[in-house]
């Protein structure tokens, strides 16, 4: 009986004893969930900082009863690993008035260390359109501000987009 108490650990002498034994298993097994929770989150913090966009410029396009405003971005990965734009959506606006909305889905790899172009599509809304033309006509040439408000689906992780551009 002394054999099996004292090698395989069936029994402790006392309560304090197996206290103790249980919460140094305990300990270990929080100490292993934590580490693996921080790589988890810490993987898909660093996947977030992969891809840069900036607006390189709108221009309009299309024909006089289907308008359509191209926005040009380009995507910057500055990593060596590969990833993968989703999708990407927001709003298009000129000094601060809508002008359309942007969405575009499909997958589109940008490759480690490089830049690619995401050329992007925009019917614009009547309404947004002749606020835009508007504020085109009454504004001092170098004073207009287009922007882009949305996000995008880099990798399963959305990254917000602000981008501010003067026409």
């Amino acid at each position: 009986m002394l054999f099996t108490n004292v090698f395989c650990n069936l029994e402790l002498t006392n309560d304090k004893e197996q206290k103790a034994a249980f919460n140094l298993r305990m300990r270990n097994i929080l100490w292993l969930v934590g580490g693996a929770a921080a790589l988890y989150f810490l993987s898909r913090f660093s996947f977030g900082q992969k891809a840069n966009f900036v607006l390189r410029g709108l221009r309009p396009g299309g024909t006089l009863f289907a308008p359509v405003i191209n926005v040009d971005f380009a995507v910057q990965n500055p990593t060596n690993q590969q990833v993968t734009v989703k999708s990407v959506t927001g709003s298009v606006s000129v000094n601060g008035e809508y002008l359309a909305n942007v969405s575009a889905f499909g997958d589109q790899i940008i490759q480690p260390n490089s830049e690619s172009m995401l050329r992007l599509s925009a019917r614009p809304s009547a309404i947004g359109l002749f606020n835009s033309i508007r504020e085109l006509l009454t504004s001092p040439a170098g004073q207009v501000n287009a922007s882009f408000t949305g996000s995008a689906n880099v990798d399963g992780l959305v990254i917000p987009i602000a981008e501010t551009k003067v026409i």
